[in-house]
């Protein structure tokens, strides 16, 4: 078993209005996720977990194109320093809140 780690990124590409925050927020560890009120193209993510496990999902987002039907994808994942990183609860979405939002189910993820 890995070490339990808590990382931040800042995800830039096709990521608000094409279902991202939900498409990762159900990978398989706790986590949160915030779309910028700036920048379109902005989107904010704490995760929680298996440092293998967010290893892993990090290089999917940045490497699956496009990460659902409809359009989501990366043209950068950075990830921030400790000292950046947003707490889980604070985020928009999160793994306590995600089935709480009224999302389209026409849509296909491919993580």
């Amino acid at each position: 078993m890995s070490q339990i780690i808590k990382r931040g990124y800042q995800a830039k590409g096709k990521c608000q209005g094409v279902m991202f925050r939900q498409t990762i927020i159900r990978f398989g560890v706790k986590g949160g996720a915030s779309n910028d009120k700036k920048d379109k193209d902005c989107v904010w993510i704490t995760m929680e977990g298996e440092e293998t496990i967010i290893t892993e999902l990090a290089s999917k987002l940045i490497n699956t194109k496009p990460l659902n039907s409809w359009g989501a994808q990366l043209t950068q994942l950075s990830e921030l320093s400790s000292d950046k990183v947003m707490e889980i609860e604070k985020h928009q979405v999160t793994t306590n809140n995600v089935d709480e939002f009224k999302w389209n189910k026409n849509v296909q993820f491919y993580l």
